[in-house]
């Protein structure tokens, strides 16, 4: 089930076997018209997504990290959210970036040069291409239902998304494509639910503190564990976008998301790309009625 893309997803030997882009052009199309594949995505709130990456990257509480920053973006103090902000507000001199105009350059605008952890989500695999391709489309928010519906639909619950496998010899785990990280604890009445996102317990736990809304200790032990980037940015969102102005910046920067993000947020369940495409677009719409 969860395979340890879940607990280090960089560096992979095969990374570039599993981008599409980087398929033979014949290949590509042939992924495309045949309808045996199945393509999906999950979208975050834009807002949450961008003070996630500040945090993460950029406000990093390791020393090391934001040094690291600072170096490529030629600055020499970490800067604010609003300043983060502004930056990626401001017109880029060049697309694509040449090491000449990496630096400070490359920290302007939210375009296709610009850092995959804040790029529009909107821009990668194909969103902004061919939208109505995509059969199913979730939200972050409902990961652990939606994930579990898409793994359901396909035929892959059972294989891939219900049991958690872990192999406890490192030798042996070793290119095994196993997961690192062990599966946690559970009490009576939990059970993992989704792709081993989320602990749902049972109605009966006394034990509320630790479970409620699925967001408690137990969820957020689980997560750091696995991933190691949580930056709990959600909570944080009021004291950073702290002021309409700065909310509405980032909500024009990434308008293109926000259209689909406003489409799925309240949506427990998955979306079709055409469905989407049809509600965007008068023309998507006038396909998807004939």
């Amino acid at each position: 089930g969860a395979k340890d893309y879940q607990s280090f997803p960089h560096s992979k030997p095969d990374v570039d076997a599993m981008r599409f882009d980087t398929l033979q052009e014949h290949v590509q199309m042939k992924i495309l018209n045949d309808p045996e594949w199945k393509f999906a995505a999950f979208i975050r709130n834009p807002v949450e997504r961008l003070l996630s990456a500040y945090l993460d990257k950029v406000a990093s509480e390791k020393q090391a990290v934001r040094q690291h920053f600072q170096k490529n973006y030629g600055l020499n103090h970490t800067i604010s959210f609003r300043e983060f902000v502004n930056y990626l507000g401001d017109e880029r001199q060049s697309c694509p970036l040449s090491k000449k105009n990496y630096k400070i350059d490359g920290l302007r605008g939210v375009d296709w040069c610009a850092n995959p952890h804040w790029r529009p989500q909107t821009f990668f695999c194909g969103l902004s291409e061919f939208l109505p391709r995509f059969s199913f489309i979730g939200a972050l928010d409902h990961i652990e239902h939606q994930s579990r519906a898409l793994l359901q639909s396909v035929g892959l619950w059972e294989s891939h998304g219900k049991y958690y496998h872990w192999v406890d010899d490192k030798k042996e785990m070793k290119g095994s494509g196993f997961c690192e990280v062990q599966p946690p604890k559970l009490r009576d009445g939990q059970e993992l639910i989704g792709f081993q996102q989320r602990i749902r317990r049972d109605d009966s736990d006394s034990n509320t503190n630790n479970a409620t809304m699925n967001y408690g200790k137990i969820t957020t032990e689980v997560s750091d564990t696995i991933y190691g980037h949580s930056t709990n940015s959600r909570s944080k969102i009021d004291s950073y976008y702290n002021s309409p102005d700065l909310l509405e910046k980032v909500k024009l920067l990434y308008e293109g998301d926000y259209k689909l993000w406003n489409l799925i947020k309240d949506k427990d369940s998955l979306s079709s790309g055409v469905e989407l495409a049809s509600k965007l677009s008068s023309v998507c719409n006038s396909l998807a009625k004939n």
